[in-house]
């Protein structure tokens, strides 16, 4: 099951909508990345379609994700190396 919390419905609604990210757009994504990164800073996944230029935070336990937050960037892939060369990202 895929729940959202109040600030990524909101992102969604407010921001993302106007690029044609949905509720269904993110629930594609956690089933079919690109690439799935961890970020051990704060225990959360992040999944990435790199054609959508969209990354899923989210935390997940069994077969349920909750969506932190969307990131949608145009420059989406210098943003996903800068955090991998950080360490950030792994």
């Amino acid at each position: 099951m895929i729940s959202f919390t109040a600030h990524a419905k909101d992102k969604l609604d407010r921001e993302l909508s106007k690029l044609a990210v949905t509720e269904e757009t993110v629930a594609e994504i956690l089933n079919k990345p690109d690439d799935i990164l961890y970020d051990p800073q704060i225990d959360r996944y992040v999944a990435i379609d790199w054609s959508r230029k969209t990354a899923v935070v989210y935390e997940k336990s069994r077969d349920d994700a909750l969506i932190i937050t969307i990131i949608y960037s145009s420059t989406l892939r210098d943003m996903v190396e800068r955090r991998r060369r950080s360490g950030r990202w792994i």
